[in-house]
């Protein structure tokens, strides 16, 4: 009588899945670490350019401060926007190349008909990928988030850290990005079964998530207000202001429109300062940056958990 066929463990279906998938891994950090020395080159000529114009320690209220660091965009600001631009969409790239072939090239290659006869299952085969793939990747998108971090200092001086830009390159957040591309591009090639597809899929959620949260962003927590009698933006700690409104000296809020149509900058300056105008200003406070992080870290790391499972629910009930 043949005894039945035990099923591997968890330990054996991991190591299983970490040599089948390990080509598309050593792609993977061969490519982050290419692009993060390139990070760290033009970084640390970024860096030594702010400390030889001084814009990397002077008051960003004075005037001499602006003129340093436009002085510093002019001598080493070349391709730092578009530099910019391209890290914007690279960041949450590397989960969808990774997620994208982890299950659309089983299917395209029919080799799923070969795994999943080998004791470990459709379900643990499936899982376990997903496991070694997702972890790989959140240690890896950790660590390039922080010479990200580092690289992006000067963008923080001019625009601050509430930035779209510069907070969506920060560590935990970029963690969420690449595990959310990497969630729907694995589970696109569970249901399409095409790599190309999978991949696509999962570069436009890495590239439309960060809309989606910086429209919710500044809901996380409520704003808070503060009044003043002057024109010129008097905070210097690095708070995200949302928007200002103004009162007219009866208390009555009216529109902006209304307001800055009652003169030229000079006249709006002397109505806020001595006629009784008040300024008010709505603004997320600097010390919440990094609350504001691992809120939006946490939903966009449990959507992407959420497409994960996904993908192993359908190659359960609905792959054949």
């Amino acid at each position: 009588m043949t005894s039945p066929t035990l099923a591997p463990p968890r330990s054996a279906v991991l190591r299983a899945a970490g040599l089948r998938h390990r080509p598309a891994l050593v792609t993977l950090l061969a490519m982050m670490a290419v692009v993060s020395l390139a990070l760290l080159a033009h970084g640390w000529y970024l860096h030594d350019g702010l400390e030889r114009t001084g814009a990397n320690s002077c008051d960003p209220a004075a005037d001499a401060c602006t003129a340093a660091y436009k002085q510093f965009l002019r001598q080493y600001g070349d391709g730092l926007q578009e530099f910019g631009a391209v890290l914007y969409v690279l960041g949450g790239a590397f989960g969808a190349f990774l997620g994208g072939p982890l299950l659309a090239r089983e299917f395209e290659h029919g080799t799923v008909r070969f795994a999943w006869t080998q004791g470990a299952g459709r379900t643990r085969w499936t899982v376990g990928g997903l496991v070694v793939g997702g972890a790989a990747l959140t240690v890896v998108a950790a660590l390039f988030g922080l010479v990200l971090r580092w690289w992006s200092e000067p963008l923080t001086l001019r625009d601050g850290r509430f930035s779209p830009e510069v907070f969506v390159q920060t560590p935990p957040v970029l963690v969420g990005r690449v595990l959310v591309a990497f969630g729907v591009a694995a589970l696109a090639g569970a249901v399409l079964r095409r790599t190309v597809a999978a991949v696509g899929a999962g570069l436009a959620a890495s590239v439309a998530l960060p809309f989606l949260a910086h429209a919710v962003r500044a809901h996380y927590l409520p704003p808070l207000e503060e009044p003043r009698h002057s024109m010129v933006p008097m905070a210097l700690d690095d708070r995200w202001v949302l928007n200002v409104w103004f009162s007219d000296p009866a208390g009555n809020r009216i529109p902006g429109d209304a307001f800055y149509g009652l003169g030229d900058f000079a006249r709006l300056q002397a109505l806020v300062r001595d006629g009784g105008y008040t300024a008010h200003e709505v603004y997320q406070p600097a010390d919440r940056f990094w609350p504001f992080q691992f809120v939006e870290s946490g939903w966009t790391a449990a959507l992407g958990v959420a497409a994960c499972a996904g993908a192993v629910w359908w190659v359960r009930r609905r792959a054949y």
